[in-house]
């Protein structure tokens, strides 16, 4: 600590020395030189009086009683503070009487170091503080770290080290031997680190320790990005077009970035809004962990994006994983919308309320399967409703007896899941199929005929097998799809089924590529939230409103997609699943969904019966339909009463009974 050379100086200092005063011995009459600066007729001289008081406060503070013995059974705290130029620090202990000193540091800043924006410097302080010191800090169970600034708490503490801007990362890689708990501290009660921090001894500069902990730091780095699985002539070709790219070669030569993006040249502006994150390694421009793109690179790469044609979504996490350039999310969206393959095979616009499916306890719990035909051959395909995992199966021919194969071919690899959901289809509803779903102890559960998004996992399954078996390479559109990020998990199939990513064709770092666990309970949350957004979207952008529902007894229509007009007469008989109604029909007893469900009007005196069109060949099992009902129809009942009215979906609205004439 150098001597104060004005009286705010001195204030500070002297803040400190009071701070830690209770330690130290007649301690009014060694600052009586220091405090008859302060006073109002005096005028500042700092002569040998004073610099002999100064030098004996600061042995006082350096030795004992101020200074503490190290124990690493008490309570730690490490304070640490950045000043425009400086960096302080001071080891605490906590005592019967409070905290107590144990280490004091300080030093100035590089020239190089005064450049970097105010949370680097913070950050730079804290980690600085830590390996300072490290002889006490190392094999702790956990200690306090104290700073005044406080976007550097979730740096420290919960977020993701490689969300943080690169140089807090590099810095914040070498805390990861150590266990801090950062907490926020006003800087006004940090006396002892912000006096260390604006009155360092000049001409310290880095330790050798820590520069070879930066050595080390940078070696590691580049290690990692050494080994990207890519080509050597992938890499050269990026190294090669990246130095002839006009923006990315002026982004290279600055060693410092311009304050303002008026002052950058004209053709790194697009990169000023992400320059804390940019380094460069071996000639490659980095931004995080994804590898800059240079211009005549950026078509080529793109296609590889859209590998699988998935949507806008789906191609932006691939990208995200490890490429970057401008715009990049822009030009992701300009790709997919002028993809032939992608717009030819748009869904279907649909009208009915969306009910969102939980989401299981565990991959392979509940899976969905279907039949699909593509170019005269048939498929299974089984989608797991947790991980979005997708399995496809060509089948020679459609009997339950090979569809139970391929079913078991498939729970062999993954296990049995204790509940199947299927169409109405004769395979799934045969009596060798439900023996073998007792033989395997699983619940099997249909959906309503003709309404397949009631198994919406597995006729999405469809939509994306039939993509993929369009394509050329069919096997690497699944890899593609297995091990793309879902957008709103935040994670792919592969790693949700099997806690690892898949390695593809996209550049991407080994670290990446090593085993995780998933959290359950975020998992859920961002599945809930997702679908909930999903839901809202859906229902808000058709204008959907959801059915009344139906009650045993009551007269309805029968129509499904496709066919014309409200034809086929029926009465509910009950309700078997939500929006899912067993109705007696001329010709037999069905099931179908609200939506194909309409209420049948009350007819007048003068209508005759519908009449009873020709019979459909889904009737349930077991069920002898009923003979046609009589022609006539019993007046009396269905007659509305003069002011009573019928809506549109056949509702009698009734003039309440205290308007009625008395």
């Amino acid at each position: 600590m150098v001597e104060p050379t004005n009286v705010t100086e001195l204030k500070r200092y002297l803040g400190m020395v009071n701070y830690l005063g209770r330690y130290l011995p007649n301690l009014s009459s060694v600052l009586r030189p220091l405090n008859q600066l302060l006073t109002k007729e005096s005028v500042w001289s700092w002569g040998p009086e004073q610099a002999e008081a100064f030098a004996k406060v600061k042995r006082l503070l350096t030795t004992a009683p101020t200074l503490a013995f190290f124990d690493p059974a008490k309570p730690t705290t490490v304070s640490a503070d950045a000043s425009s130029y400086g960096l302080g620090a001071v080891l605490l202990q906590e005592h019967e009487e409070g905290l107590r000193p144990v280490a004091f540091c300080s030093r100035t800043l590089t020239e190089a170091e005064e450049r970097y924006a105010q949370i680097e410097k913070e950050c730079l302080a804290t980690v600085w503080a830590c390996e300072k010191f490290e002889r006490y800090l190392v094999g702790l169970e956990t200690f306090v770290l104290c700073t005044d600034h406080k976007p550097l708490i979730p740096l420290i503490n919960t977020k993701d080290l490689t969300d943080t801007p690169l140089r807090c990362q590099r810095m914040l890689m070498r805390l990861m031997r150590f266990k801090p708990e950062a907490r926020y501290n006003p800087g006004k009660e940090m006396f002892v680190a912000d006096t260390l921090s604006r009155s360092p001894l000049t001409g310290g500069k880095t330790s050798l320790r820590q520069e070879e902990l930066q050595n080390d730091v940078e070696a590691y780095v580049d290690t990692v990005a050494s080994s990207w699985p890519m080509s050597d002539r992938r890499l050269e070709q990026i190294r090669a077009d990246t130095l002839k790219d006009v923006n990315l070669k002026t982004a290279l030569e600055y060693t410092g970035w311009p304050r303002y993006k008026e002052d950058v040249k004209l053709a790194a502006r697009d990169l000023f809004a992400v320059r804390g994150e940019l380094t460069v390694n071996n000639g490659l421009l980095i931004k995080g962990d994804r590898i800059v793109i240079p211009f005549s690179m950026r078509k080529d790469i793109l296609e590889h994006i859209h590998d699988g044609h998935q949507g806008v979504n789906k191609c932006r996490e691939r990208a995200n994983q490890c490429v970057w350039w401008p715009r990049i999310s822009k030009d992701i969206q300009d790709r997919v919308a002028k993809c032939n393959f992608c717009t030819e095979r748009l869904p279907t616009q649909r009208s009915e309320p969306l009910i969102p499916s939980a989401l299981p306890e565990r991959p392979f719990q509940k899976v969905g399967t279907d039949l699909m035909e593509l170019n005269g051959q048939n498929y299974l395909v089984v989608m797991d409703y947790y991980s979005r995992y997708l399995d496809v199966a060509y089948l020679p021919d459609t009997t339950s007896r090979t569809v139970i194969l391929k079913l078991k071919n498939i729970f062999a690899r993954h296990g049995i899941p204790e509940t199947l959901v299927s169409d109405n289809g004769t395979q799934f509803t045969s009596a060798e199929f439900q023996a073998f779903s007792r033989d395997w102890c699983f619940k099997h559960v249909t959906s309503s005929p003709h309404y397949p998004q009631a198994n919406g996992e597995a006729e999405s399954a469809v939509k994306i097998a039939k993509r993929i078996l369009c394509q050329d390479d069919i096997f690497l559109g699944l890899l593609v799809y297995r091990s793309t990020p879902i957008p709103a998990l935040g994670a792919s199939p592969a790693e949700l089924a099997f806690g690892r990513r898949l390695r593809n064709t996209l550049p991407c770092l080994p670290e990446n590529l090593k085993p995780k666990n998933i959290n359950r309970d975020e998992l859920q949350q961002r599945d809930e939230a997702a679908k909930r957004r999903q839901k809202q979207i859906f229902d808000r952008h058709h204008g959907v409103q959801s059915l009344s529902p139906l009650q045993p007894g009551d007269q309805v229509f029968v129509k499904c997609d496709g066919e014309k007009g409200w034809k086929l007469p029926a009465e509910v008989r009950e309700q078997c699943a939500p929006r899912s109604y067993i109705v007696r029909t001329p010709t037999g007893d069905r099931r179908r969904n609200r939506k194909h469900l309409r209420l049948r009007p009350v007819a007048p005196a003068s209508r005759e019966a519908d009449p009873v069109p020709e019979a459909v060949p889904d009737t349930v099992p077991g069920v002898d339909p009923d003979p046609p009902p009589d022609s006539s129809v019993d007046t009396e009942d269905s007659t509305p009463t003069p002011g009573d009215y019928v809506t549109r979906s056949g509702r009698t609205v009734k003039k309440p009974a205290r308007f009625e004439e008395q």
